[in-house]
């Protein structure tokens, strides 16, 4: 592809995107439409086109999204002149579309693949018609509780040492029954300066990655330790008292609208799957493995160079 080609298509997308832009703030603005509105079924009933290029239909639904839009924005009534300006917007993305398609962007330009997918899910969500009731979303919250409780809180006393033999002392200090504290005196370790009460999921932020899930395994008195940690030339030993765990169990009522966000995206999220699975019965899918099997993995860990 020669400079002015790739600045063509580059133009072209730019331009398309800003287009893509006024129309989503136009599906915005429809919240205002009746509810069905994405429904096929809405579509075949009252859908005609107001204008067509190349043969491709401008619908009547879109130029009401366009009209929707620029009346909601403006403190006037719109004139005839608003009114044919919706028009011309809805022709010239219908033809940039077209342009577009017909130099293969949607394939060759990845922004263009990827807004093109994103776009596919979108819409299946949109046509996806669901049942949703008070006692569905109690059950699902139910079935799911852990999604939405407030985060473990836990308390604890952390020691450390860089002598091993300190730390198999106080080790064996502890299974003996000597008091955390007491041993930790007695030896010479050093306390960790933490919070009172902390989300155990911050844990890793204080203690590390691996003692936080060390930690997720203790029961409330428990101690663990010693957790190593540190380089090859200096080890640093940790002992870790659970002294206090905390959950705070919450109420249907206090997260009906996360749980309600979270049934909806699962839902949409299975439509997608159904959606997708059809597609993929429908196709012609076939994998060449005498291709596959020739890509080496210096292929994909040094980028080729494609301007050569």
């Amino acid at each position: 592809m020669n400079k002015a080609e790739y600045a063509l298509k580059n133009t072209i997308l730019f331009t398309l995107a800003g287009l893509a832009g006024l129309t989503l703030a136009l599906l915005t603005a429809l919240g205002i439409l009746p509810p069905k509105f994405g429904n096929q079924d809405l579509r075949l009933r009252g859908d005609v086109p107001i204008a067509s290029i190349n043969g491709e239909p401008v619908s009547k639904v879109e130029y009401l999204r366009a009209l929707t839009a620029m009346q909601a924005g403006l403190d006037r009534t719109l004139t005839e002149a608003d009114r044919k300006s919706a028009i011309q917007v809805l022709i010239d993305e219908e033809v940039i579309l077209q342009h577009a398609l017909n130099i293969g962007l949607a394939r060759s330009d990845p922004m263009a693949r990827k807004n093109l997918v994103q776009a596919l899910m979108r819409s299946t969500a949109l046509l996806t018609d669901y049942e949703i009731d008070a006692q569905t979303l109690e059950t699902f919250f139910q079935e799911n509780k852990n999604l939405f409780v407030a985060p473990r809180m836990v308390r604890v006393r952390v020691l450390t040492t860089d002598e091993i033999k300190t730390a198999d002392t106080f080790r064996q200090a502890i299974i003996n029954g000597e008091n955390f504290d007491a041993a930790g005196r007695r030896l010479s370790l050093i306390e960790k300066d933490l919070p009172d009460d902390i989300p155990l999921g911050k844990a890793a932020d204080y203690l590390g990655g691996t003692a936080r899930d060390r930690l997720a395994t203790l029961k409330q008195g428990e101690i663990i330790g010693p957790i190593k940690s540190g380089s090859d030339l200096k080890h640093s030993y940790m002992f870790i008292w659970l002294m206090k765990a905390t959950r705070t169990e919450v109420d249907f009522n206090e997260v009906a609208d996360i749980v309600k966000a979270e049934w909806q995206r699962r839902q949409e999220e299975k439509a997608f799957e159904t959606y997708l699975s059809d597609l993929r019965r429908a196709a012609d899918i076939r994998l060449y493995e005498d291709v596959i099997e020739t890509v080496d993995r210096s292929d994909y860990t040094t980028p080729p160079d494609f301007m050569n």
